[in-house]
């Protein structure tokens, strides 16, 4: 299709409504990564194709008034379809099996949590192993002298600058010393400068009874690809004053990044970061921010003794949920899903004039299916929104996974025609004579798409 100013403007009305509607999403356990279900090859489109034009042969000709918030609405509502689709998707089994995904847990979550991502797995998973950690991987981090935080800066009023030299860049950061500036605030400029200038470090100021002093830290963990460090602070070479590195001590205290270290049922292994695969299906991330000590003490010991100081206990089992509570984990996964789905149509008020048909729909819907759901602690609310509460009795799945299935055929259909919940008017039916495809076949997108007619 050529690129034209129309095409151009369509572009722009579904990227910036999309990108809008999907940065405030939640992040749900099933929606973390790109899903392979986001995916479709040839057949899929082949097929999706197909539905358009059936739907079309058949479906009268609608005449509809789009405004800019109703097309949105549009929008919205089928990116939100597609991914309650993905969630459900993903809830499935490698063999497609409707809400068979196998979930894994983590006796000690303080210390590492965990996520099952079958897709990933390389050869034979074990039910369940333990996991030992002995330290977590951290980043560097330079931290300055401890100075007066309200003395003036000894340093004569000049423009000074300093290089912070990375493995991929090499940083210039020039700024002023002005006459009366105190400690403080000469760090915090920096701080600002640096955070400012996206380098792969970020800085910040520490205060203590008075005293403050200047933290970088590396954004990256771990031992370095190249080098002995992730960064390096210097002024020997650069443009103007020096000094300033030797009187705030930017190089006085470093703590060198480190790897995480761990054993899986006794064998050591190491990760340059605190999320590693094991098996390639369990996908776990340990948890530094949970370790318990004093304030006081400082870095360089609290990240050795890290792993001892987690929940009292360097150790967690890790393993698979049987069956039946997979399924309760499915479920209330999927519960989770369609109520973020269900809240994100109907709950925002600029779309409150468009929500009553989709309301409705849905209610229907759910009576329809309501007995097959209570079967599994499943309960429709008024509002069409559903209640959860988990049972271990659940010994057979059939009756869930035919609501799956009839879900996923409604979400497929909202997905198609999102324009059959915007108000509109009949113009004309179809002959029903005729073998031919309506020629308006693509009116449902064009109408979706287009606020203007040229």
């Amino acid at each position: 299709m050529p690129v034209s100013f129309t095409t151009l403007q369509l572009y722009d009305q579904y990227l910036t409504t999309y990108r809008s509607r999907s940065s405030s999403e939640g992040s749900g356990k099933s929606n973390k990564r790109s899903s392979r279900y986001a995916t479709h090859d040839a057949s899929e489109l082949q097929s999706l194709y197909s539905s358009i034009q059936w739907k079309n042969r058949f479906a009268p000709l609608y005449l509809t008034e789009p405004s800019p918030q109703s097309i949105a609405y549009a929008v919205h509502l089928k990116e939100s379809a597609n991914q309650l689709k993905q969630t459900i998707g993903a809830l499935s089994g490698d063999d497609n099996d409707m809400f068979s995904m196998k979930s894994a847990y983590s006796d000690n979550e303080t210390l590492a949590s965990v996520e099952y991502e079958s897709e990933d797995a390389e050869g034979e998973v074990p039910s369940d192993f333990v996991l030992e950690v002995e330290s977590f991987a951290s980043p560097q981090v330079n931290t300055s002298k401890y100075l007066k935080a309200d003395q003036p800066v000894a340093l004569a009023p000049d423009s000074y600058s300093f290089d912070i030299i990375t493995n991929k860049l090499h940083y210039e950061l020039q700024f002023n010393v002005n006459e009366g500036e105190t400690h403080s605030d000469l760090q915090n400029k920096l701080a600002r400068l640096i955070n400012n200038s996206d380098i792969g470090v970020t800085a910040e100021v520490a205060e203590s009874h008075g005293y403050s002093a200047l933290k970088i830290t590396s954004e990256a963990y771990g031992l370095p690809y190249q080098g002995e460090r992730h960064f390096t602070i210097t002024d020997d070479n650069t443009s103007y004053t020096k000094g300033v590195v030797d009187y705030l001590g930017l190089n006085k205290s470093i703590k060198e990044a480190s790897n995480a270290i761990y054993s899986i049922n006794g064998e050591e292994e190491s990760s340059y970061s605190n999320s590693f695969q094991v098996h390639g299906a369990y996908h776990v991330t340990l948890h530094p921010e949970n370790r318990k000590g004093d304030s006081s003490v400082p870095d360089s010991i609290m990240i050795q003794s890290a792993a001892a100081q987690a929940d009292s206990s360097a150790c967690a089992k890790i393993g698979l949920y049987p069956d039946t509570e997979s399924l309760s984990n499915n479920i209330e996964a999927f519960v989770e899903g369609y109520n973020q789905f269900l809240n994100g149509v109907l709950n925002e008020e600029s779309e409150k004039p468009f929500t009553k048909l989709l309301s409705n729909d849905l209610q229907k819907f759910l009576k329809l299916h309501s007995s097959s759901l209570e079967q599994y602690g499943i309960s429709v609310n008024e509002d069409a929104t559903l209640d959860y509460e988990k049972s271990e009795e659940i010994t057979n799945a059939d009756a869930i996974k035919g609501f799956g299935t009839h879900i996923l055929k409604k979400l497929n259909a909202i997905s198609l025609d999102p324009m059959e919940y915007i108000d509109r008017r009949i113009c004309a039916y179809p002959n029903p004579n005729a073998a031919y495809p309506n020629p308006y076949v693509t009116s449902i997108y064009t109408g979706m798409l287009f606020n203007t007619w040229t």
